[in-house]
């Protein structure tokens, strides 16, 4: 799959994690969800008065679908997370105390208790879409 490379790409595929997770399809949602669960590497954003959190396996891939991202047996965080980075300027995502707090709280409004670290034992680490 192609990697992202601009910022609408990157926003386009935040719509399309908001509409799963808003969606009456409680596999599209528990998908969703899932991925939130699972993940190391983030994107923070703002929506009204909460700070959202999307992983970047499923960002990082242009007009990515839950459908795509499941035949997509080569997708690696070690290739989306320089791509978002250059999208975002950014040299690499960092962990933050704060985003750390807010994720947590974004945890427990999706219904779920947030695990101690991202996929194996790593520490999660944020952008900020601007």
């Amino acid at each position: 799959m192609k990697l992202v490379t601009n910022l609408d790409e990157v926003r386009e595929n935040i719509i399309t994690m908001e509409k799963y997770l808003n969606s009456g399809d409680a596999y599209e949602r528990d998908y969703t969800v899932s991925l939130i669960k699972r993940g190391t590497c983030f994107i923070a954003y703002e929506s009204g008065p909460m700070t959202k959190f999307v992983p970047s396996r499923f960002i990082g891939y242009v007009k990515n679908t839950i459908s795509k991202h499941e035949n997509n047996w080569d997708r690696d965080g070690r290739d989306t997370n320089p791509a978002i980075s250059a999208v975002l300027q950014v040299k690499t995502p960092m962990p933050d105390a704060n985003l750390e707090e807010l994720y947590k709280k974004y945890c427990v409004f999706l219904g779920f208790s947030p695990r101690k670290a991202g996929s194996f034992g790593a520490k999660r680490k944020y952008w900020v879409l601007p």
